[in-house]
């Protein structure tokens, strides 16, 4: 069901000028995301910024101290802008919101971040980017059964075709609860992200 929700999201995006759709995997795991640019919305007022949403399913041998895991569900707001004193370079500030279940726990979370993605400069053949993004929130933003929340990842990119890169990269999630530490997700994951 769920490989049937992210393909259905994956080919409707175009259909909302998505600025890009993502799908990543491993062994045991499941990671679609898009996000729209609000400018091809005909907001020209939020150059560089996004909407987006995220789903990822979550499997226990990559997680930590939990069962019965359920998908982390994601809704996203990003703002990103070329560094002008650094070529290739972009940087983010965003804010999520997060909900998933595990355990019979209720798990929700607003976490404030910054993201960022730079073209390696010795690529000129085919370009090469590494990127990765730090997310956080204090038991201030986490709700339900959530004490807080921290997102890590990283990511070395390769764009064969323009417009559409592979992607190698490591994901690290922890979504502590009241009673407990928890790493909701630790993994390595291979992928692919097109750009329209």
């Amino acid at each position: 069901m769920l490989v049937k929700i992210m393909t259905a999201v994956l080919i409707s995006s175009a259909a909302f000028a998505a600025n890009q759709a993502e799908l990543n995997v491993n062994n045991k795991e499941l990671e679609g995301q898009i996000r729209i640019d609000m400018k091809q919305m005909g907001i020209s007022s939020l150059e560089g910024s996004f909407i987006g949403a995220r789903i990822l399913n979550g499997d226990e041998s990559n997680s930590d101290r939990i069962g019965n895991t359920k998908p982390l569900m994601e809704v996203s707001f990003l703002v990103q802008r070329p560094v002008e004193q650094v070529p290739g370079l972009a940087i983010g500030l965003g804010i999520k919101g997060e909900y998933t279940k595990f355990d019979g726990n209720h798990y929700a979370a607003i976490p404030l971040g910054i993201e960022a993605d730079m073209k390696l400069p010795f690529a000129d053949t085919i370009p090469f980017y590494v990127g990765g993004a730090l997310y956080y929130a204090p038991s201030v933003l986490s709700f339900r059964d959530g004490e807080d929340y921290l997102e890590a990842r990283i990511h070395l990119d390769v764009e064969p075709i323009k417009n559409a890169r592979i992607e190698l990269g490591y994901r690290m999630i922890d979504t502590n609860v009241k009673n407990r530490d928890v790493t909701y997700n630790d993994a390595w994951y291979f992928g692919m992200r097109i750009d329209f």
